[in-house]
């Protein structure tokens, strides 16, 4: 890629008109939905088959004067054409589910390479970055809140006086260096938030939000989707800001 179709934002991350590689997969693989439906037609095919050969013996082999009771017979033909819409039904709605899960990957396409804000506690810090879209938020409000950045190896390397309300999201603006004013190195960093509640023994639950690049988008174990955000799997669902 040239350097000259590119700009580094604040966040420390490149931004241009080309592609940086980043792709997504997907796969022609039916789903097991499909696979049912699909066996569910084979197998409707193969009782109906067998049907019309056994009501055809029948009909050949019935005794004259005590003919078949075409009420029973109308009744599974019914049945069997029943069951046959039904298939129809679900087979057509599994391919309007495989379009709207097209279309939403489509969608989310928009994602890749983008910086976003969710709800969780680690960051990768960049050279060049001079931005960090860090917060949290309280449960109740606190006597006292300590906001402590912490590097890859659980070390404080920043202590600052947090806010204190509850029920509204605090920015924590860390300006990546240490308590002795010297600029941090690049690496993984962590946002911890220690709230101190005006009651005795009472604990305060605080939400912390980081933010990440992301580099990669799928789905997890139960179909929803995530995406890969500084070797982690987050649920879409946790994305608060899109910058």
């Amino acid at each position: 890629m040239a350097t000259s179709d590119l700009t580094i934002n604040q966040f420390g991350t490149a931004s241009g008109t080309k592609s940086t590689g980043s792709k997504t997969v997907t796969s022609n693989t039916p789903t097991t939905d499909e696979a049912k439906t699909a066996s569910a037609t084979k197998g409707l095919g193969d009782n109906f088959q067998t049907f019309l050969t056994m009501l055809t013996t029948q009909m050949k082999n019935q005794d004259p004067l005590k003919p078949m009771d075409t009420n029973d017979m109308t009744k599974q033909l019914v049945e069997f054409a029943n069951v046959e819409q039904n298939i129809g039904t679900n087979s057509r709605l599994d391919k309007l589910l495989k379009l709207q899960g097209s279309s939403t990957a489509s969608t989310n396409l928009a994602y890749l390479n983008r910086t976003v804000a969710f709800k969780g506690e680690a960051f990768q810090y960049t050279q060049g970055m001079t931005q960090a879209p860090l917060a949290y938020e309280l449960e109740t409000a606190a006597k006292s809140v300590r906001v402590d950045i912490q590097d890859a190896q659980g070390r404080t390397v920043r202590s600052m006086v947090g806010e204190t309300a509850a029920g509204t999201k605090h920015l924590v603006n860390w300006d990546f260096k240490d308590d002795s004013g010297n600029a941090v190195q690049p690496g993984v960093y962590k946002i911890n938030v220690a709230p101190t509640s005006a009651q005795k023994d009472a604990t305060i639950k605080a939400t912390t939000y980081t933010f990440g690049v992301v580099s990669g988008i799928g789905n997890d174990k139960n179909g929803e989707t995530v995406l890969s955000i500084n070797s982690a799997e987050v649920p879409l669902s946790s994305i608060t800001t899109v910058y």
